[in-house]
């Protein structure tokens, strides 16, 4: 089984991530926050993870003067909200994704945008039609998923940056030595 995540999806700390193996986090601006995130448009003490019964997430928000905020939907002051892979938190001006691979591939399925009851099936019934697709191996597509292509061109480009750096101070060096 696949641990959650959270990743930072705004500038400051975009790309930090976050395991989550705890059974309760805090997120906050304050150095003594599980999550801590300095920027001032988030809380001391913003708001808090748990994990549930179910082994899945819930936020609530902690009073924080800016609020959160779970797919543009504001949370009250004390209300606790079951995360699912895929959502987007805000916290102050910060968005985090909240990733859950595990737990999207059992809730996976095929959604269909043609309505059944709008045509003739004709032999096969209706409900038989909507239940095909587990007996015959329908393929199911895992959402985030690892690009390795990606993350190929961002290592060469930390490589090259690098040696750029490596070059430029050895340049110096030589400046300062006079040769």
């Amino acid at each position: 089984m696949g641990t959650p995540k959270l990743f930072i999806l705004s500038d400051q700390m975009r790309g930090a991530s976050f395991s989550l193996t705890q059974e309760k986090y805090s997120l906050g601006r304050a150095e003594d926050c599980d999550v801590c995130i300095s920027d001032p448009t988030i809380s001391g003490h913003h708001c808090t993870l748990m994990k549930l019964d179910d082994d899945t997430y819930a936020i609530e928000d902690l009073g924080s003067t800016n609020g959160s905020k779970v797919n543009d939907q504001r949370l009250e002051q004390g209300q606790a909200v079951k995360l699912k892979n895929g959502d987007i938190i805000q916290i102050g001006n910060i968005e985090i994704l909240f990733d859950d691979v595990d737990a999207s591939r059992e809730e996976s399925r095929t959604v269909s945008v043609i309505d059944l009851d709008d045509i003739d099936t004709g032999e096969i019934n209706k409900t038989t039609m909507r239940n095909l697709g587990n007996k015959f191996g329908g393929k199911r597509v895992q959402t985030l998923r690892p690009n390795a292509s990606h993350n190929r061109i961002m290592q060469v480009i930390v490589a090259l940056l690098a040696l750029v750096g490596c070059v430029g101070v050895v340049m110096v060096i030589m400046k300062f030595l006079g040769k």
